[in-house]
């Protein structure tokens, strides 16, 4: 039994998922174009990287003539800071136009243009083809690689190698005299000689760096697709372990090598009643009561093989259950253990299906033997019956041997009695079924049971059954349902005092129209001893001395070959109630129960029930 005693707080189990995310089979994406999510992203860093670099290009050209190296001159430094100005502003208008998604695929190209011819200003204005700053053209090439792809890339290397060329064509030929300019000035003091070597480097450089950042792009764009990949996978991974831990129907539970519990599913609350927050970090002992020893144990003591066993447990709400456990022991990728796996499930439905199969092999057994028996006594009880009538008739008998002949004809009808009623319980045949009201059948039964020795004054019986409700059944044994159960509970009340109730409803079915009538019967009697209530329905098993012992038997065998089902609960000095569920047939075309077919409302279809009273012998 558990001996956790916590507040009330039904929890929700420990594993809360989300929705799955399902991948759609597309795994890969263009290598040369950026999707609508990744283009501002990119563009703001090229912004930054902008600003950034024209920053430092203008203080490292400030260095250079603060140390009089020449480079730029004090009349160039005029046009940088203008180039400067312009980079900042051109980069604060393109903040702005990011925003607005239609501008977007335009906005990387002038990026791109920009920067180029940026590179090209800035280039004539520290010394044109012998500028320290001629790497400003390998810059304008990755950017165009991370904004317009292999192909941008490529061209935009075409126009870095085009615009170096002609500024270095114009300045051989005296077209263009950049301040600074050692290569132009070499050349031009020997007319005719190209710097082929520098210039064919020059132009290898800035193709090699298109190529070399193309490839390097699509391999970076290859690992993120491959670790979104890998992400959604994972993710998917989790959101499904947990979704089957939180929607399977078995409690599953993990404990640390210590025996605490470090996870509780929400099936494992809806059983036990205890909410995750209740019993995290508490010894399973608390929660479940006491386990096997080898339970818990480790897979050297006990094989690789789970435990498994059957134990009471007492829920919150006071309920007694049956579960069934099994213990497995956790470990890592190395085969360390690391903790214990606990599932167990609610068995007291199946061990209440196992018990009422017993007990239904038991009574079919046994019923067998009662047929033979019956049929084997009833034929010399009929003739010695009729003989002891016929000698009654024919002699003349006194006072005493009269009384004794009259019990001999009394106690032969009750043993007749008896054998009937075996042969009922040993092969209950259903018999004609025919549709009647249920309500005139337990009326009629009340009437006949009112006349019995055994009823007293001061029992109370109330019914409450919808007036159009209606079985498909044998009427004689209905009415030997209601006989027995409605005696038993007569003869249950203390002083010939208390009350009776009997109720009845229709339940539609979820499928078709067709449900069940659930009939219930209850008295505030002694009430059965809990050792007793799995022996009530076992033939020949009685708490009264004047007692067969087949009655409930009988019931029992009734309901069962009407394809219903029996039950009952008994709280000891208080009520005990009897549950049969017999199934019924289809309400009407439409589906509909006989209330509403009556014009009635679901929640007042008691509205016309019938309510009598029946105290001290009469009826109200």
């Amino acid at each position: 039994m558990s001996m956790l005693s916590m507040e009330e707080n039904p929890g929700r189990g420990m594993l809360a998922g989300q929705p799955l995310a399902i991948p759609d089979g597309r795994c890969g994406c263009r290598e040369d174009s950026l999707d609508g999510e990744n283009l501002p992203r990119v563009l703001r860093w090229c912004l930054l990287g902008r600003l950034g670099l024209v920053s430092l290009l203008f203080l490292f050209s400030l260095g250079l003539h603060a140390r009089n190296e020449g480079i730029p001159s004090p009349s160039d430094i005029g046009a940088l800071f203008k180039l400067l100005v312009a980079a900042w502003g051109f980069s604060v208008l393109s903040v702005v136009a990011v925003r607005f998604e239609t501008a977007r695929p335009v906005l990387r190209t002038l990026q791109v243009g920009w920067d180029l011819l940026f590179a090209v200003a800035w280039i004539y204005c520290t010394g044109g083809s012998g500028s320290l700053f001629v790497f400003l053209y390998l810059f304008v090439i990755m950017e165009a690689t991370a904004l317009l792809g292999t192909r941008g890339s490529i061209l935009t290397a075409l126009l870095c190698g085009f615009f170096y060329w002609a500024e270095l064509h114009l300045e051989i030929h005296g077209n263009l005299w950049p301040r600074a300019a050692p290569i132009a000035a070499s050349i031009v003091s020997h007319p005719g000689t190209y710097p082929v070597g520098l210039l064919v480097f020059i132009l290898a450089s800035m193709l090699s760096t298109a190529w070399l950042t193309t490839t390097l792009r699509q391999r970076v764009s290859q690992a993120g697709v491959m670790l979104r990949e890998q992400s959604a996978g994972l993710r998917n991974l989790m959101n499904l372990n947990d979704a089957i831990v939180r929607c399977i129907r078995s409690g599953l539970v993990t404990l640390d090598m210590e025996g605490r519990i470090t996870s509780f599913n929400e099936a494992a609350s809806s059983i036990t009643g205890f909410g995750a927050g209740q019993v995290l970090g508490e010894k399973l002992e608390r929660v479940l009561g006491v386990v096997p020893p080898d339970a818990l144990a480790s897979d050297g003591d006990r094989g690789s093989l789970p435990v498994r066993w059957e134990q009471l447990f007492q829920h919150r709400d006071g309920r007694i259950l049956t579960l069934g456990l099994s213990a497995s022991v956790l470990q890592d990728h190395t085969g360390n253990p690391f903790g214990h796996l606990l599932i167990f499930q609610d068995l007291t439905s199946y061990k209440q299906m196992e018990e009422e199969l017993r007990r239904a092999e038991k009574l079919a057994a046994i019923g067998e033997l009662a047929a033979g028996l019956a049929h084997e006594i009833r034929n010399p009880l009929a003739s010695l019956y009729g003989s002891i009538q016929l000698l009654q008739g024919e002699l003349e008998l006194g006072e005493n041997n009269r009384r004794l002949m009259q019990i001999i004809l009394q106690e032969s009808e009750r043993l007749n009695e008896l054998i009937g009623d075996f042969l009922l319980f040993a092969s209950p045949r259903p018999g004609s079924k025919e549709e009647f009201f249920l309500l005139p059948l337990v009326e009629e039964t009340l009437a006949l049971l009112e006349k019995h020795p055994s009823f007293r004054e001061g029992i109370r019986i109330s019914l409450r059954i919808d007036r159009s409700l209606k079985l498909v059944a044998s009427r004689k044994q209905m009415q030997q349902i209601f006989w027995n159960l409605l005696l038993n509970a007569v003869q249950a009340l203390p002083d010939g005092k208390g009350e009776i109730r009997v109720e009845a409803e229709g339940k539609a079915g979820r499928d078709d129209a067709a449900g069940w009538v659930t009939i219930r019967i209850r008295d505030t009697g002694r009430g059965i001893q809990p050792e007793n209530l799995d022996k009530i329905f076992d033939p020949f098993f009685t708490t009264r001395e004047e007692g067969t012992g087949l009655g409930l038997s009988v019931v029992y065998r009734i309901v069962e070959s009407h394809g219903g089902r029996i039950r009952v609960s008994s709280d000891p000095g208080a009520e005990t109630v009897f549950q049969i569920d017999l199934p019924c047939k289809r309400w009407s075309a439409d589906g509909r129960p006989p209330w509403e077919r009556a014009g009635f409302t679901k929640e007042g279809r008691h509205a016309r029930s019938r309510m009598t009273s029946v105290r001290d012998g009469g009826t109200e």
